[in-house]
């Protein structure tokens, strides 16, 4: 797999969650800039809750949306006709390979439905093509039952094109940011989930965005397609997939949907955590989103009601960080991991909590115990996870550390913060992968 991105994490920003005086001063009528952290790992979502969760939304989605087949035929008469329409000689042929490959799908035609708005290729429906290419054979899996009542040639199409829409907005330049509505929930749902893959996301898109208009064959669009699929892994293509297809229909219909999605539950105890929000209140009672990939940062615009509840860590149930020292990064610290865990409670269910800089003696003398004991050094991983984290630092790795007699650990606890705060992250990410 493609090397990935990885944002910068913000330390000194002021437009932070430190923004309790503010929110506690009564003021009314304004809103507040915070920076949303990204320094989180992507909730895993298997192939089998893929699937169920897909054949469930299939099943439940609005019949106003899953129309009939479209009416234009993508066969050799049209692509033959559109060429002399566009004047491009190369055009009939990435007609004529799309429309085999609507026949190959058992769906003859406009399977995408691409031509809707004209017999010919604008570069919105080279996107769209590309984007199904890419997501397509994760569609695979869902429930042949399902896969017999419904179309899903037809339902990919309107997967395919939704993410077209809602990633240009995730695209659009800063005078233009995303809005209330499905395309911030959806956002802040892919934010979420992805943690620091979300810009790994936008990166690859924004490289689909560029190339598939310049594709002049099917080819092209399928290698540009699927190196989409490369780039963000296949656990990055369900979250995409089921999150977009939650979002079709209605305005709504995400916000309503989203708790019954796979994984959300741990989405949003991670945005809990961090931010002292719960993740729908979030999307839903904020005004704006806006995303800067090259400055790798997250933006939302806060009404007053909702910066105090982050103030008084008010997180819809869960746990937050309402005690401890506030950072200048907005993060909360306390002197001791007893005092993380009487303020933050338990981890979670089948979870516990890990330092991703370890909270040894030698790191306690050099760093202080609020570099260690604080919401964005420590997070809650699977029991497993953790045993697997632990085992790893506790072994001997010449592949690793360059030493035959020197553990991980030891290896490590001579090297900066920076240095082990990176590495840790490595470690979780390559132990969940099975790199290592």
């Amino acid at each position: 797999m493609a090397s990935r991105y990885r944002p910068p994490v913000p330390h000194d920003s002021p437009e932070s969650w430190a923004l309790e005086a503010e929110a506690e001063d009564g003021s009314e009528g304004e809103a507040f800039f915070a920076k949303l952290p990204t320094d989180f790992a992507p909730v895993q979502v298997s192939d089998a809750e893929f699937s169920a969760a897909m054949t469930t939304l299939w099943l439940n989605m609005p019949l106003r949306v899953a129309v009939s087949r479209p009416p234009l035929y993508v066969g050799r008469r049209l692509a033959l006709a559109s060429a002399p329409l566009r004047g491009e000689a190369w055009l009939s042929d990435l007609a004529r390979s799309y429309g085999r490959h609507c026949e190959r799908c058992g769906t003859p035609g406009d399977c995408l439905t691409l031509f809707e708005d004209g017999p010919g290729f604008q570069d919105d429906d080279k996107r769209s093509l590309a984007l199904a290419l890419a997501v397509g054979p994760a569609l695979e899996g869902v429930n042949a039952e399902v896969r017999a009542m419904l179309d899903p040639t037809r339902m990919l199409a309107m997967i395919s094109i939704s993410i077209t829409v809602y990633m240009a907005l995730l695209l659009a330049p800063v005078p233009e940011p995303i809005t209330k509505g499905a395309a911030l929930v959806f956002s802040a749902a892919m934010w979420a989930y992805l943690g620091w893959e979300f810009f790994n996301l936008i990166k690859a898109y924004a490289e689909l965005y560029e190339d598939a208009p310049r594709a002049s064959t099917f080819a092209e669009l399928r290698e540009i397609g699927e190196r989409f699929g490369r780039v963000i892994g296949p656990n990055s293509v369900r979250i995409l997939v089921v999150v977009t297809t939650a979002a079709i229909g209605e305005t709504a219909a995400l916000a309503s949907k989203a708790p019954k999605l796979p994984g959300f539950s741990q989405a949003s105890e991670r945005v809990a955590t961090r931010t002292g929000l719960g993740l729908l209140e979030t999307a839903t009672g904020a005004e704006r989103l806006i995303v800067s990939v090259p400055e790798g940062t997250i933006r939302v615009v806060l009404a007053p009601h909702a910066v105090a509840m982050a103030a008084r860590g008010v997180a819809a149930g869960s746990p937050a960080p309402s005690r401890g020292k506030l950072l200048p990064n907005g993060h909360r610290a306390w002197g001791s991991f007893g005092g993380f865990k009487s303020a933050m409670g338990k981890a979670g269910s089948g979870k516990e909590w890990h330092h991703i800089v370890e909270q040894t003696k030698g790191n306690v003398k050099r760093f202080g115990g609020n570099a260690l004991q604080n919401t964005e050094n420590i997070i809650a991983l699977d029991k497993t996870l953790h045993t697997d984290v632990s085992r790893l630092y506790s072994s001997i790795r010449y592949d690793i550390t360059g030493s035959s007699t020197l553990t991980v650990r030891k290896w490590l606890g001579s090297q900066s913060y920076e240095a082990q705060r990176a590495f840790g992250f490595l470690a979780v990410k390559n132990i969940q992968s099975g790199i290592w």
